[in-house]
């Protein structure tokens, strides 16, 4: 049994700054990571098209390899794969440096990702899966896909609440279900965010209840960077993971990456938790319409609530955000 960290600034913050991490912060983040002990470094997205240097997004493993520096026999880089924003073909050889990919993939899309991963793997790479927005499978959806997962039988397969909507009752349910459904020998993993400022407690419920049963992953990034309201703190597992786990994760680098690196940047950005993202996960909907409307000052804190309390009662699907949002704000004047 083992537990470790993967920290995804450089690929999850990317939606916080567009990912324009910049060429000197991106090798800074990568190597001090490395250097704090965190056993896997998520370098960033593999995407179409050509694609600053300043940005954690590449066409290209190999233009990724530049930020990879020596690591011990433990510790690994990886980049982030959606299948439907990658062209497969463009996949080079696994190298010494980068040789995992995690595929992050909608529901719908599991026959398109089984397909990417299974050339993932003929070019030599460990494959991670994490499918989106768990709490959007019924129970007997979430047990087919387990099936499918352990046909294809990746590294590791991660538990990943995209609403940040998870409370502990569900949370125990979904983790209990992916530990009895899932082949002891697939790693699981788990991806939290902070709308209902829940992700520590969360992640803390996880390492007590499984550490004893299979290999763990839990993501995290630098100060939570992520798209709002972010995600589990690095800088906080790594500190139960030293108290109550044996960790040996050197917090003083960490806390180095965060007043170098980190906090300039909140300085520009906002994330974090706020009440209106607080809403989108009770009602287990996109945080896209309280973004939505929080950039524009227009919106009081009520009257996102409203909206989005109304759009919860009417069960909106995936119609456009914004002509829904304005239906709602019209019908209030």
């Amino acid at each position: 049994m083992s537990i470790k960290v993967l920290d995804c600034t450089l690929r999850d913050g990317g939606y916080v700054n567009d990912f324009a991490f910049g060429e000197v912060n991106k090798r800074q983040i990568s190597s001090k990571l490395i250097s704090a002990g965190i056993d896997i470094v998520e370098l960033g997205f593999l995407k179409n098209g050509n694609h600053s240097k300043e940005l954690s997004i590449y066409s290209k493993t190999s233009e990724a390899e530049i930020y990879v520096n020596e690591t011990s026999n433990s510790q690994l880089y990886c980049l982030m794969i959606r299948p439907d924003w990658y062209d497969i073909n463009l996949l080079e050889r696994a190298t010494t440096k980068i040789n995992t990919l995690r595929f992050a993939f909608h529901a719908r899309d599991i026959e398109l990702t089984i397909s990417h991963a299974s050339k993932a793997r003929d070019l030599g790479y460990t494959v991670y899966f994490n499918p989106v927005n768990v709490t959007s499978y019924s129970e007997e959806n979430l047990v087919l896909l387990l099936d499918a997962i352990n046909a294809f039988k990746p590294e590791g397969v991660s538990i990943v609440d995209t609403f940040g909507s998870l409370l502990p009752k569900q949370f125990k349910k979904i983790m209990h279900l992916f530990d009895q459904h899932l082949d002891n020998e697939i790693t699981l993993g788990l991806h939290l965010h902070e709308n209902l400022s829940l992700a520590m407690g969360l992640a803390s419920i996880f390492l007590f209840e499984m550490s004893n049963e299979r290999n763990l992953i839990i993501d995290s990034s630098l100060l939570g960077m992520g798209r709002v309201p972010g995600n589990l703190c690095t800088e906080l597992i790594v500190g139960l993971l030293n108290v109550e786990f044996g960790g040996a994760y050197d917090q003083r680098i960490i806390y180095n990456l965060l007043s170098s690196n980190i906090q300039p940047l909140r300085e520009k950005f906002v994330w974090g938790y706020l009440p209106a993202y607080a809403k989108t996960g009770f009602e287990k909907i996109h945080r896209d319409y309280a973004e939505y409307m929080m950039e524009r000052t227009s919106f009081s804190i009520e009257q996102i609530y409203e909206v989005i309390d109304q759009i919860s009662r009417d069960k909106i699907g995936n119609e456009f955000k914004e002509n829904i949002v304005l239906k709602y704000i019209n019908s209030q004047s």
